[in-house]
């Protein structure tokens, strides 16, 4: 997250944007009540504690790679290659990403259902490559912040939804202090628009990254516990949202996950 712009003015699209997303994750994760329960869960390594520490490692891991490689590929110019695998993994990834989680939210046969996935999957990669302007950037990434959120919470369980988000926060501190993140934005914003990966509203950027977590945990609460604590974990990570914005008038760029995160999952502790 970056820039250092802080007035209402400034922080209202930013603010509207999220609670989108969370609303849509919300609306996605309501048609898997019934079946949460019965659904298969990412635990490559068990329910544990140390289980959960261990899947959360599993995922930040290619996400350092991902990330080092992309970086790599733009300060060497490849720019062709670098595009070509952002819309082979946008492309597969969203598609079934969609599939999964239309298919059980709507009643339309497999036919509809794969042709409105294919569509969604097509938007991103129109944004990435042919259609560059920003507020399609921006829907582009309000549709994979909705879509990947609400996978997320279905397909993660505990204790390793609640573990996740804390490692990847504390990833996030590491990535833009002292790792690539810092890096690749500056490298992104000099030579290859890298949107819709991140969002630009006004004068702020935010990571989509970002913003599937933040619509990732209201939903997983509300699959847990109740919708009242969903949206009291919504509250709690626009508050932290805001104070994290307010961190930029001192920073050039700041971490967009820790303290969301740190206070959306109050509700874990108190009602879990």
């Amino acid at each position: 997250m970056s820039d250092n712009a802080f007035s209402i003015k400034n922080l209202f699209p930013i603010i509207l944007l999220v609670f989108s997303i969370q609303i849509s994750s919300l609306i996605l994760t309501n048609n898997f009540l019934t079946v949460y329960q019965s659904l298969p869960s990412y635990q490559p390594a068990g329910s544990s504690t140390s289980g959960s520490i261990l899947n959360s490692l599993i995922l930040i891991f290619p996400t350092f790679i991902i990330t080092s490689i992309i970086l790599f590929l733009l300060r060497r110019k490849s720019f062709l290659l670098l595009k070509s695998l952002l819309i082979i993994a946008l492309s597969v990834g969203t598609f079934s990403v969609s599939y999964i989680i239309l298919s059980i939210s709507l009643p339309f046969s497999n036919t509809y259902i794969f042709i409105l996935s294919l569509i969604i999957c097509i938007i991103p990669i129109l944004s990435l490559t042919i259609i560059k302007f920003n507020k399609f950037q921006i829907f582009s990434s309000y549709i994979l912040s909705s879509l990947y959120g609400t996978m997320l919470a279905v397909f993660i369980k505990p204790p390793t939804i609640i573990i996740i988000p804390i490692a990847f926060a504390l990833y996030d501190i590491y990535a833009v202090f002292r790792g690539p993140l810092k890096s690749l934005i500056n490298s992104s914003e000099e030579s290859l628009d890298l949107r819709p990966l991140f969002v630009n509203l006004g004068r702020f950027n935010i990571g989509t990254g970002d913003l599937i977590f933040y619509s990732m945990i209201p939903s997983s609460i509300f699959l847990l516990i109740d919708l009242q604590s969903a949206f009291l974990s919504i509250l709690f990570v626009h508050v932290g949202l805001v104070f994290t914005l307010y961190l930029l008038k001192h920073f050039e760029i700041f971490p967009g996950l820790p303290v969301p995160v740190t206070l959306s999952l109050i509700p874990y502790v108190l009602f879990y």
